[in-house]
């Protein structure tokens, strides 16, 4: 299956402005975005760096960390680390569960994941 297509999938269950994968130096490895949603390509590119600051803020404690939101006044963005350094952001609206974005995002990590081999 084409990532692309297992991004607008999740995007579309949980009702996403979009979302991308990013590789460990940052670069957008696909990525998918509504009409008028974000730009995925710009959005993706800078949260690999606040994923790596976290996972080392955690590793103090030996721990990974699982997801970072960061939420402003209009929109929230999830970020969950994919194996091998990769990650996934997911462009949401401010309103977006959190919790039902991180019960999809999880499976469609497991599919990309066995979809990298």
């Amino acid at each position: 299956m084409d990532f692309t297509c297992i991004l607008k999938g999740l995007s579309e269950k949980v009702h996403a402005q979009g979302a991308a994968m990013i590789d460990r130096d940052g670069e957008v490895v696909a990525s998918w975005s509504r009409a008028n949603g974000p730009d995925m390509e710009l959005v993706g590119a800078h949260y690999e760096i606040i994923l790596d600051s976290a996972n080392e803020a955690a590793s103090i404690r030996a721990n990974l960390v699982k997801s970072v939101f960061i939420s402003t006044d209009t929109a929230k963005i999830a970020i969950m680390p994919i194996k091998e350094g990769y990650c996934l952001v997911v462009a949401l609206d401010r309103k977006a569960p959190s919790g039902m974005v991180l019960a999809e995002a999880a499976k469609t990590i497991e599919i990309i994941e066995v979809e990298m081999g």
